[in-house]
């Protein structure tokens, strides 16, 4: 059809083992089901002479969230206030998008288990897209779930893929505190969690455990929730915003927003102030 695609294969030395194979087809089928715009279209499977399975996504011109997050807590200009603050909108309108999608999925019974600003790509017309399932994981819908009118997405590869890959599965900046613990029994709190990390990224242009001198001392902070209020980094942010972000990274589960859609409801209350 004349039209480029970006092309994502299993590693080399990888391929010949069978549980990366299926988690990398079940990552294939997940991201080819979710049908969403916020989710990357999957064009269609393939596999080389060798046997190294592959498939076919559209390419994404663009950048990453994290970029952008970055650019505006370092910009490189002098901006004025009212740029500043039409940026920082935007900023939040991309993140409801990625809630949004983020629901969509949760509806259909999968959870990404990696959410961070760098698996979220812009594109050059307002698209906002999650990338790289590679660690989704199906799981069971509530009641709440199941009335949402989504189908109940069952992958059919990788059915032994979808648990465990031997320990904690996610970026351990953005993980919540139950994921560390317990990759497995989780569900759509766990990527709520992350999501609040990503807000408070937002609002601070830094991570909540930056401080953290080692990966062991960062987990025993999470388990605790001891990170510094937002407002304690930045002063200026909005106490309803500092709210919102607290209560979508709480210690736990029960005490986050239940769904991403309440989550991205009361930022869209904010920015309708």
């Amino acid at each position: 059809l004349h039209r480029n695609v970006a092309l994502k294969f299993m590693h080399s030395h990888l391929a010949e083992l069978p549980w990366a194979r299926e988690r990398f087809l079940l990552e294939a089928e997940i991201t080819g089901r979710l049908d969403h715009p916020g989710i990357v279209p999957v064009h269609g499977l393939g596999m080389t002479d060798a046997q190294r399975p592959f498939y076919a996504m559209r390419f994404i011109r663009g950048e990453t969230f994290d970029l952008a997050i970055h650019r505006y807590h370092h910009p490189l200009t002098q901006q004025s206030a009212r740029d500043r603050t039409l940026e920082f909108r935007g900023l939040l309108a991309r993140f409801i998008s990625v809630c949004n999608t983020l629901a969509y999925a949760h509806n259909c019974g999968i959870v990404h288990r990696d959410v961070k600003p760098d698996n979220i790509m812009l594109g050059r017309y307002a698209e906002t897209l999650v990338v790289d399932w590679g660690l989704a994981l199906a799981v069971d819908r509530d009641e709440k779930a199941k009335r949402s009118g989504e189908a109940t997405l069952m992958p059919n590869s990788g059915s032994q893929a979808g648990g465990s890959s031997g320990g904690p599965a996610g970026t351990p900046a953005y993980m919540a505190p139950e994921q560390a613990r317990d990759c497995d029994n989780i569900d759509r709190h766990a990527d709520i969690y992350s999501l609040g990390v990503v807000l408070y990224k937002i609002l601070c242009g830094q991570l909540p455990y930056k401080d953290a001198s080692s990966p062991l001392q960062m987990m025993e902070l999470l388990q605790r929730g001891n990170f510094p209020p937002p407002r304690d980094v930045q002063p200026t942010i909005s106490p309803a915003l500092e709210a919102i972000c607290l209560r979508a990274m709480a210690t736990q589960p029960e005490r986050r927003y239940d769904t991403a859609l309440e989550l991205a409801a009361d930022l869209e209350n904010w920015l309708a102030d």
